[in-house]
């Protein structure tokens, strides 16, 4: 059965989540992503459709991009998640590139990887 997995990021770097959802499908990993996003507004609405999603998952992934840590909704979903109890790790989406790593994962020294499809999968089966 494939492992649910919340994916955090901030929408100018949805492409990312595309890729990596894309890599996934391929028949070297028995990994699936379902899609937990909520497309509307940040209120509470949101947050409690957002909140019914994690608490679905076992892990949360951040993407981490040049202005992720800035996100108050990404923020909140990695917060949300340390709550409930999931696993959370980062992923940097740029090799070259020292983006800030937004401060709930640095508040509890989540591991941060770089963007490696096979460190990916690593990282999710030791949950």
């Amino acid at each position: 059965m494939a492992k649910k997995v919340f994916i955090s990021f901030h929408m100018d770097d949805r492409h990312a989540k595309e890729l990596l959802v894309a890599q996934a499908k391929s028949d070297r990993f028995d990994l699936e992503f379902v899609n937990f996003a909520v497309n509307e507004p940040f209120d509470d609405r949101w947050k409690a459709q957002c909140k019914e999603r994690i608490k679905q998952t076992s892990v949360t992934i951040c993407f981490i991009g040049e202005n992720t840590h800035q996100r108050e909704a990404v923020n909140w979903e990695l917060k949300t998640s340390y709550e409930l109890g999931n696993k959370v790790f980062g992923i940097r989406i740029y090799r070259d590139q020292n983006h800030i790593i937004p401060a709930p994962i640095r508040e509890h020294n989540s591991k941060i990887i770089a963007w490696n499809i096979q460190d990916i999968v690593a990282e999710l089966e030791r949950d």
